[in-house]
């Protein structure tokens, strides 16, 4: 039952990655966001049951580990990003990608993919607290109310931390595209 529920979690990813690309403002975060988010919709494809007489079992682990090794870490960089103005130019997010990349094929290669999973977990949650923090207080200073914006980004932060206790797990993958959508949300709510 829970593979089906992947289709229409894939759908809302790559629709809210459209609706992210298609943004004018900080062009590259946003871009960088939706490709975060279609990563996240490419491990759903690859993993539902309707899909899986189609694709190698390889092909299906290669999204799972894109999505949890790279796209949440580049979803909390792109997090930081939006906090602190960073505007970082696509030349350094491929650069990110491709470290990100080649720390989890160490890491895995080393049989140290689980502590390495935690570890960058547990980073990425601290920079999200951090994140948080910076754009709550930015929007404070500027007079808004934080109700909407404090609301979406406590569920993105509890789908990061839910996502954390389930690493090991069937709902891994499902907790890793609610965050990504929660993200893709607030990010395209806040342009």
């Amino acid at each position: 039952m829970m593979s089906f529920i992947y289709l229409p979690m894939a759908a809302s990813l790559l629709v809210s990655g459209a609706s992210l690309w298609r943004l004018k403002t900080r062009q590259g975060t946003y871009k960088i966001a939706a490709l975060c988010l279609w990563l996240g919709a490419y491990a759903c494809l690859a993993n539902a049951a309707i899909l899986s007489p189609f694709i190698e079992p390889e092909l299906a682990t290669l999204g799972i580990n894109l999505a949890l090794y790279v796209g949440v870490p580049m979803a909390a960089l792109v997090m930081l990003d939006v906090a602190l103005g960073w505007h970082w130019q696509r030349a350094t997010w491929g650069r990110i990608f491709l470290g990100l990349a080649a720390m989890f094929e160490l890491m895995r290669r080393a049989e140290a993919g689980n502590t390495y999973a935690e570890f960058m977990l547990m980073a990425c949650i601290l920079a999200l607290l951090f994140a948080v923090f910076k754009i709550l207080k930015l929007v404070k200073l500027k007079g808004q109310s934080i109700a909407k914006p404090g609301l979406i980004l406590s569920l993105y932060l509890a789908f990061m931390v839910a996502s954390l206790g389930s690493l090991n797990s069937g709902f891994a993958l499902l907790w890793n595209a609610a965050t990504l959508l929660t993200f893709g949300g607030y990010l395209y709510l806040s342009a």
